[in-house]
């Protein structure tokens, strides 16, 4: 249910569980996304992720499941599911329940995260594909984590917000929205931006890339050129994860130089921004300025990830 500051439910697309590296080591682990309890395991494929509860009596398969034979297997009277959720074995019976089914969610492994597929109807196909935008050889030089009280369409909004960027920011003026490229669930933006740096304010291109509400791929290019991956994931409508890792060419010395000083930036107007989602509204019928058109279209755009509104 949305939250009473926001009228959105959870959106759906692909979201990050996590970056690889830092999934958890054991096989079957609980995890809380889309507003729903998660269960994360692992087969000699790689990750599976299903819903937590066991259709049986209801146990928490996140808490003393184990993985045999490529199946999950339920702490509380040991039914296993396989790979696709269906009931594989009953331990004291002759046969498998057909009715006893989890809910599965496609996975993709993209920019060194865990991906899923998330959509309120269980039948939905993942819809798009999620490229691989990193540097060929990627040298990290960010990575932060916030956990945010608001909704993802609040955090998303604010890359067409260019106002804010010098009243909370406190860059000297406002940039333009540029070049705006749409298809489907794709958002492209490139556009002039101003980046406070060590060295004073400099003047630098960005190219913000959105496959849907999940994830982001931002190329900077300020002296040298950065990437930034940023994945937003629905805890509820209304509490998101954000992720942040930036990375670098190897061999880039500008970039490399720059990498450090950038990525604190990044975390400073990211802090600045949070006390202000924290405790703000959504607005449906906003009085905008006339260069903030650019929002409007922004939400237009964003509409089409909310399978209840039609």
């Amino acid at each position: 249910m949305a939250d009473a500051r926001f009228p959105f439910p959870v959106p759906y697309g692909w979201f990050s569980l996590g970056r690889v590296d830092e999934l958890p080591a054991a096989d079957v682990a609980p995890l809380t996304a889309f507003g729903e309890e998660l269960v994360l395991w692992r087969d000699d494929s790689g990750h599976r992720v299903a819903d937590a509860w066991c259709p049986h009596l209801g146990a928490h398969i996140g808490y003393g499941g184990r993985v045999e034979d490529d199946c999950i297997v339920c702490p509380f009277h040991e039914w296993s599911f396989d790979a696709d959720g269906a009931n594989a074995n009953i331990p004291y019976a002759e046969r498998p329940n057909r009715k006893a089914r989890l809910r599965t969610y496609p996975t993709a492994v993209h920019n060194r995260h865990l991906l899923a597929w998330y959509h309120p109807d269980s039948t939905v196909a993942p819809l798009w594909e999620i490229p691989d935008s990193l540097p060929e050889q990627p040298v990290e030089c960010l990575r932060m984590d916030r956990t945010i009280e608001t909704a993802w369409q609040e955090l998303a909004e604010n890359s067409v917000d260019m106002s804010h960027f010098r009243s909370v920011h406190g860059m000297s003026r406002i940039a333009q929205v540029g070049e705006l490229h749409i298809d489907g669930p794709y958002r492209r933006v490139r556009s002039g931006q101003l980046f406070q740096t060590p060295r004073g304010e400099f003047e630098g291109e960005i190219e913000s890339n959105s496959h849907g509400p999940g994830v982001g791929i931002i190329h900077f290019t300020l002296l040298g050129k950065v990437t930034l991956v940023s994945t937003t994931t629905p805890l509820a409508a209304d509490r998101v994860v954000v992720r942040f890792t930036m990375y670098h060419e190897e061999g880039d010395e500008m970039a490399a130089k720059i990498g450090a000083g950038f990525g604190a930036e990044v975390e400073r107007q990211l802090d600045q921004d949070i006390p202000i989602w924290e405790h703000k509204r959504y607005q449906p019928s906003p009085a905008l300025a006339p260069s903030e058109k650019p929002i409007t279209e922004f939400r237009r755009w964003a509409q089409q990830f909310y399978a209840t509104l039609g």
